[in-house]
């Protein structure tokens, strides 16, 4: 309001109560002077001017907006009131909110300007009393205890499988008395696990509007719980929201909170080892200090997940004296474990490096270390990290995989691949934390591997001494891409209905294998990389339903296939990188734009990681007559993948009539194929895909769907030379966007240097 406009309306205000008090005291001598006469008529009413604003805009001297004066107004409605607290005054209703307006004095000039405004603010403080005193259930609103029950067992069932809460101890405190469990919590859970639940999914139409509607109420209530006293639930629920809002794209918000759960998790000292010391032991405690420790895990964990060049570390290793959680059965039965492992590079396994190959460590604990490995891992291959002599012992790379390797050889029996024991943990419902020990595993020594891809395709331009190291390197990688497979495909197969894709882990090591599936595709005596990468891509399709993040890495491998020479960055569709721009101190002016700032990092890697010239000619300088034929085919329906941005399986998107043809026509184009270019790549990938003792001889490929249809592959990926590769495909993007946010964030939306 502008102070003329104020100005004007305390001297109208004056004027009216000037104009009121004659009337007033004109009435009030008229009645003594006609004592005898007859009964004087009724007061007049006063008219006062409609309502322009409510009680408390009016309280506060601010411009009240709404709609025809229906509450609340959207003052009130940002400010968390309800239509009971937004009141719009009528005619006749006495003018209370003037009495917290500076008041005029008359009589006596000499009144403490402190004292006033001191009064002032207590008849203040006291009206805002009684609003937020009024009693509200936040329980009310909330879905059937039993679906909320359910929702929390698909939680700890199908998504934190090893995790803070106890499965048994939890669902039973709800089930007595649902009120004595944290809401904070329980809204953090429900906002994850809501998408898994049939009920619920029914109930708010789809999945994904119910968990919004979960992650809104949290969201809601995290404002109330910020500034309150530190608790283990407190930090537990902002850690959950921020997994939540991760999920759903809300990038900023999601990294706040998960700042504000470190933060509580370190001034509670979860992360020294001394607050865990119980000096009266009691099962109920030993369950609560564990669920405590595992906390601090796991926001450790997902630290290290999503570390990279533009999102450091919070907590580093160095600074945390904890040692790992125990397993299952003594955490649910609130035991002390015989001993304890220690991650590496903590205080403690520098002590006692034995402490980290513990033969008796939980399967929580090596998890843990796995993911404290891919931290390593993936940020040095999302900053272009690249040794340039990777074959001397003293490299970089040396140091990593040496590293790998070692843990690796020290891994308990029950914790290495193996189908039977895959079994054995999902009848201990621990698959999927099983799965994200092994196939991570094989993520890090492919991701390792993979800044090379360049040198083995330049493999006959390398000296002796170097050829024998890329070889090896090349054996290694599509060993580990092979494995990785294995595990995924047993992951995704004789599946039960309401079993989930796990975490978004698991969907990003889906990716990478569909990824490098397709360099084994280039070959057709290959005959499992056409499989592989259908496969994968299907389980893709699956995983979109669950994470958001899936639909980015499918739209980027079919973008891919449609056109490897022209790869680009996405820019939307990223879990990590979210909906969200990201506020930067700089002016927008003086940045490089997004597209410009990718090609660049692009050019970049292809330019220092390499010493030798580029194999991938750019796509103008291939002949037209090289280029046009092959683009005709692949685009092709009988020889193509199709490609389509949304949908369904790819077995689902064709009659069996139409297979059947295809299928046909596939294996005449699988015949026909020109043999692969002799390149370094071809060289080596040739080797892994021939049987022992006999030469791989190209013939038609068929595969049994999940549904028990037989189906030739969907693709038949022709050779456009000098476009595949690790240049072209697009797989440090995906990794900084999963990782860490896109280099997107660049843009400017809003900082202190505006102006400037």
């Amino acid at each position: 309001m502008d102070i003329v406009d104020f100005n004007h309306q305390q001297h109208h205000g004056a004027v009216l109560d000037q104009h009121v008090n004659h009337q007033e005291f004109s009435a009030s001598s008229a009645s003594r002077g006609t004592s005898n006469g007859p009964t004087p008529s009724p007061r007049p009413i006063i008219r006062r001017r409609a309502p322009i604003a409510c009680r408390r805009c009016r309280r506060m001297r601010s411009k009240c907006v709404h709609d025809n004066a229906r509450p609340p107004c959207t003052a009130c409605g940002e400010a968390g009131l309800g239509e009971e607290d937004c009141i719009f005054p009528v005619r006749g209703q006495p003018d209370d909110d003037r009495q917290y307006r500076h008041p005029r004095i008359r009589a006596s000039k000499q009144v403490n300007k402190k004292d006033t405004a001191r009064n002032r603010r207590s008849a203040l403080g006291s009206r805002l009393d009684s609003h937020s005193s009024a009693p509200v259930d936040e329980w009310e609103d909330l879905p059937p205890l039993s679906e909320i029950i359910d929702a929390v067992n698909r939680f700890t069932r199908h998504y934190f499988q090893l995790g803070f809460i106890p499965k048994q101890q939890f669902p039973e405190r709800l089930r007595k008395d649902h009120r004595s469990v944290n809401l904070f919590l329980l809204l953090g859970i429900l906002s994850i696990s809501a998408r898994l639940s049939p009920a619920l999914t029914k109930r708010y139409g789809t999945g994904v509007r119910a968990a919004e509607f979960f992650m809104d109420r949290a969201a809601a209530m995290a404002m109330r719980e910020l500034y309150q006293e530190p608790t283990l639930e407190r930090c537990q629920g902002f850690y959950l929201l921020s997994i939540a809002q991760q999920g759903n794209g809300i990038r900023n918000q999601s990294h706040i909170n998960m700042g504000i759960a470190m933060r509580l998790a370190t001034l509670m000292q979860l992360h020294r080892e001394e607050t865990y010391q119980i000096y009266n032991p009691t099962p109920d405690l030993i369950i609560r200090a564990e669920s405590a420790r595992r906390t601090l895990w796991m926001l450790h964990s997902q630290d290290s997940l999503h570390s990279g060049p533009y999102s450091p570390v919070s907590l580093a290793a160095s600074d945390i004296t904890a040692l790992l959680p125990c397993d299952e059965a003594d955490f649910a039965a609130g035991r002390q474990p015989r001993s304890r492992a220690a991650l590496a590079d903590t205080p403690p396994s520098i002590a006692n490096p034995s402490l980290v190959c513990d033969p008796n460590r939980s399967l929580f604990a090596s998890l843990m270390q796995i993911h404290h490995i891919w931290g390593i891992v993936g940020r040095r291959a999302a900053s272009y990290g690249c040794s340039s002599c990777p074959w001397d012992p003293g490299s970089e790379f040396s140091r990593i995989t040496v590293k790998l390797q070692e843990w690796e050889s020290s891994l308990p029996k029950e914790h290495t691949w193996s189908p039977v024991i895959l079994q054995r943990h999902k009848a201990e419902r621990q698959d999927l934390a099983y799965l994200g020990v092994t196939m991570v595993t094989r993520l890090c020594h492919i991701v390792a591997r993979r800044p090379y891809l360049g040198d083995i395709i330049n493999i006959d331009q390398k000296e002796p001494e170097q050829r024998l190291f890329f070889t090896t390197a090349s054996t290694q990688l599509f060993s580990n891409v092979h494995k990785l497979f294995e595990q995924i495909n047993a992951q995704f197969t004789a599946r039960s209905p309401d079993e989930s894709v796990g975490a978004q882990m698991a969907a990003f090591c889906v990716y990478s294998c569909a990824l490098f599936s397709a360099y084994l595709c280039k070959y057709p005596n290959i005959e499992a990389g056409p499989h592989m990468l259908f496969r994968t891509r299907s389980m893709l399709l699956e995983c979109k339903e669950v994470w958001p993040l899936a639909s980015r890495w499918l739209e980027s491998l079919d973008k891919f296939f449609r056109d490897p020479r022209a790869i680009a960055p996405i820019s939307e569709g990223s879990m990590a990188d979210g909906k969200d721009d990201v506020p930067h101190i700089l002016h927008r002016g003086t940045l490089a734009s997004p597209a410009h700032e990718s090609r660049d990092m692009s050019s970049s890697f292809s330019s220092s990681t390499y010493s030798h010239p580029t194999p991938f000619p750019q796509p103008q300088s291939l002949p037209s007559q090289q280029i046009h034929p092959h683009t005709d085919a692949f685009s092709h329906p009988q020889h193509a993948f199709h490609l389509q941005n949304g949908g369904q399986l790819l077995h689902d998107q064709y009659p069996q009539q139409q297979q059947q043809n295809n299928a046909l026509g596939l294996a005449q184009t699988h015949a026909q194929t020109a043999p692969p270019p002799a390149d370094g790549l071809g060289i080596l990938v040739e080797a892994f895909g021939q049987p022992q003792g006999a030469p791989a001889v190209p013939r038609p490929y068929h595969m049994t769907t999940a549904t028990g249809m037989t189906a030739a592959p969907a693709l038949t990926v022709p050779f456009i030379p000098g476009t595949l590769g690790p240049c072209t495909d697009g797989f440090e993007d995906e990794l900084q966007h999963y990782i860490g946010g896109a280099t997107e964030w660049m843009q400017q939306a809003g900082g202190w240097m505006d102006g400037y």
